[in-house]
């Protein structure tokens, strides 16, 4: 059974549908389907357990948080523009109402499993582990051909610079995921994880090298500037002054790559302050627009996508025929439907993606849900482990939530201070 938790674990990671039709069938679904087994298999324990557990004081605030926030987010998707889409889910950032569903049982159930079984979280470790080291080793061919995305369609292009699967040339390397950001953060994430389990000696220094020398040559091969200053800020908070001499050196050559991928990108060859921000001002802009018109419950999950088709012309109100994936429809000045395309589906800053898609309401609900449970984290036995999560939030603060990804930050916060140590059973 607890084999099982590695397994599921590093699926979440890198589980993939090589004969799926869109980036969702191919990429995300597989990976919230892994979540899903982990959540079954968690509730299957704790059913089998059910007379005997005890439920902690603690626990159950993390339960009317979840149930208030899911609240909102429901009030949300009833009254957005696009209902169904904020139920499911873009098909490629697939964090609808429904997804976030399954992160809070996700969540909750993982709190009690580690609670009644503590050496499980070893084995949970372990599969995060061996899922990054997989990832990495996937990025390295395609480093040398960009052709490859471990699809039936590999290699087959729609254009001379787009794979059959919709993968642009320059987001690869993609490794297992359909952005070369979310497998950065990943690779990122499980190098943080790895270092906190060196700290507290889960982790021999051999094996730590042998893990990290592909998952950081792998992360520098995306490119990827936030995963790097994730992992640089993270590390920092980490190991703190007692490792200066380290750190100053490391911190300047990861800021020196940063800084060589910002002014090496030409994106269309945009003025320099948005080749640096990479047109995030202008998306702060739209944002900004889609707030004000719906302040209180937001536009419905993954907001942004349902937004702009009315924020982008902020001098006219279109109405709205379709909203599809990529584009959506609607009626002109002339009364003639048109098509435009949906510049992005994310405002790549996790404050604005939380207000547009479930209001300042729900925005203020997620801030005091991530509060306590990152508190819960830092007292307990498994303090440091938060490290993980203060990565994701310099992440997401230029980046986005995605369901390929985003369970691995409610993963940590699902350690509670409740629990035990499982200092015990790890050799």
């Amino acid at each position: 059974m607890k084999y099982l938790y590695t397994l599921l674990l590093a699926l979440s990671l890198i589980l993939i549908n090589p004969w799926g039709d869109n980036r969702g069938e191919i990429w995300t679904y597989p990976k919230v389907f892994a979540v899903l087994l982990i959540t079954l298999l968690n509730l299957s324990i704790l059913w089998t357990e059910r007379f005997d557990l005890t439920i902690p004081k603690n626990w159950k605030i993390s339960k009317l948080l979840w149930e208030i926030f899911l609240g909102i987010g429901l009030l949300s998707t009833l009254f957005s523009p696009f209902p169904l889409r904020s139920l499911f889910g873009q098909n490629e950032m697939g964090d609808g109402w429904l997804y976030w569903l399954l992160i809070a049982v996700f969540t909750l159930s993982n709190t009690l499993v580690l609670r009644h079984h503590p050496s499980i979280l070893h084995f949970q470790i372990n599969g995060l582990i061996i899922g990054g080291v997989i990832l990495a080793l996937s990025i390295f061919p395609q480093v040398i051909n960009w052709k490859i995305d471990y699809t039936a369609t590999s290699g087959q292009l729609l254009q001379d610079h787009i794979l059959a699967s919709t993968i642009f040339q320059t987001h690869q390397p993609i490794g297992l995921y359909s952005h070369r950001g979310h497998a950065a953060f990943v690779l990122a994430a499980v190098a943080v994880l790895a270092v906190t389990c060196w700290q507290k000696r889960w982790l021999s220094h051999r094996r730590l090298v042998i893990f990290l020398i592909p998952i950081i040559l792998a992360l520098l091969c995306t490119q990827n500037r936030a995963a790097l200053l994730a992992l640089i800020g993270t590390v920092i908070y980490q190991l703190g002054r007692k490792s200066y001499q380290f750190l100053i050196p490391a911190a300047l050559v990861g800021l020196l790559v940063i800084g060589m991928n910002t002014t090496t990108r030409k994106i269309e060859n945009l003025p320099l302050i948005k080749q640096v921000t990479s047109g995030r001002i202008y998306l702060g802009q739209l944002s900004g627009a889609g707030i004000v018109q719906r302040p209180l419950l937001g536009w419905g999950m993954n907001g942004f996508g349902i937004a702009y088709p009315y924020i982008f012309n902020p001098k006219w109100q279109p109405k709205i025929v379709h909203l599809g994936d990529f584009s959506f429809e609607y009626i002109n000045k002339k009364g003639v439907i048109d098509r435009k395309a949906i510049a992005t589906h994310k405002a790549h800053n996790l404050i604005l993606d939380s207000c547009l898609s479930v209001g300042i309401l729900g925005m203020a609900c997620y801030l005091g849900l991530f509060g306590f449970s990152l508190w819960q984290v830092i007292q307990s036995p498994y303090r440091g482990m938060e490290a993980m999560a203060i990565c994701y939030l310099i992440f997401t603060l230029t980046w986005f939530e995605c369901a390929q990804f985003t369970h691995i930050f409610w993963w940590v916060l699902s350690f509670n201070k409740k629990l035990r140590s499982m200092n015990d059973f790890i050799k």
